[in-house]
Formats: structure tokens, sequence, C-alpha cells
């Protein structure tokens, strides 16, 4: 009993050992956010931080000007082209 035993563990061994050398298929690359159901969501984010950071822009440059004024600092003249 135990010779059948120990010989099926054999052959189960030598058959888990028997797998193929077959390369594996190369994995397609991910798609990009943009071409997804989540891409417009992407885009929203994208365009609402653009308009915010050119909103904190203008005000930056406003309080600039705001302060050279204050300070009495020459006013600029705009370059010529």
């Amino acid at each position: 009993m135990r010779a059948n035993w120990a010989f099926g563990m054999v052959v189960a061994a030598l058959a888990a050992g028997c797998g193929g050398n077959e390369e594996p298929e190369e994995e397609e690359p991910p798609m990009k956010v943009e071409d997804t159901v989540f891409g417009d969501l992407v885009g929203t984010q994208d365009k609402a931080r653009d308009r915010s950071n050119a909103a904190v822009e203008l005000h930056r440059e406003s309080l600039n000007k705001r302060l050279d004024e204050d300070e009495g600092a020459p006013k600029e003249e705009p370059a010529e082209d």
C-alpha cells in the first residue's frame, strides 16, 4: 500500500514538472485614462486646475500692481514690439 502511495507521489511530481517551456504571451499595455470611461473626469480636473491657476495668477498680478503703486514705484512702460 505504501508502494502504491509512493508511486503515486512520484508520478504526480513528474507530471507537475512537465510544464511547457512556452513563452508567456505579451500583455497589451494598459489603456490611457483619457481613453476610458473616466477620461471626462480627468479632463474636468485639468480644466478646473488650469482655470484656478489662471485666476490666482491674475490676482497676484493685481496685488503686485497695487503694491507697486502704494510703494511709489515708477510705473513700468509697456514693451514696444
